[in-house]
């Protein structure tokens, strides 16, 4: 597992759109790690997203999604979604590889029968005929990285729709400035 204090690994990919992405060299970055483009809890998290959007801006912060999943089903999933950050398919785990990204549990389901509003709101946001493309055991993970690659934030989810509160970046990148 990546710890806070240690230096994000550097990468290049192409996002759903073939653009270039990278760690960001002038702000933030807030790197997203998902477990398949159909997925209701991650596809949850990224309209969330794409609603605090503006926030992230006025923050400094670059939104990189990344999902263990094929272009086509992102194209036809979460890249339906129309976010305005980059969405990297990432079918063969590279990143997910590089960053240790390897956490599951099926177990974890029950861990989130504590949280049945989080539950509902999944559910009524689901696609219909979802095809799950990898590990539906797999956990969300994310990390946020410095300009200066450092990672300050390593957020490790303990179940399918955990992830760390928006706000909580925010203070980290104030009190990091």
């Amino acid at each position: 597992m990546l710890q806070i204090g240690q230096t994000a690994p550097g990468f290049v990919a192409r996002d759903i759109y073939d653009n270039e992405i990278t760690l960001a060299k002038d702000k933030f970055s807030f790197l997203t790690f998902h477990r398949f483009a159909a997925c209701p809890f991650c596809v949850l998290r990224t309209r969330e997203l794409i609603k605090a959007y503006p926030l992230f801006e006025q923050h400094q912060i670059e939104i990189i999604s990344i999902w263990p999943s094929s272009k086509d089903n992102m194209l036809k999933y979460a890249g339906s979604e129309k976010a305005p950050f980059a969405m990297i398919a990432d079918d063969k785990k590279k990143l997910f590889e590089k960053y240790l990204v390897v956490e599951k549990s099926g177990r974890s389901v029950f861990k989130l029968l504590w949280h049945p509003l989080l539950i509902w709101r999944a559910m009524h946001s689901t696609y219909r005929n979802m095809r799950v493309d990898a590990d539906p055991r797999l956990l969300p993970t994310e990390f946020l990285v410095s300009p200066q690659g450092e990672i300050v934030i390593a957020f490790y989810g303990k179940h399918y729709g955990d992830h760390i509160d928006i706000q909580q970046l925010f203070s980290t990148t104030l009190k990091t400035n």
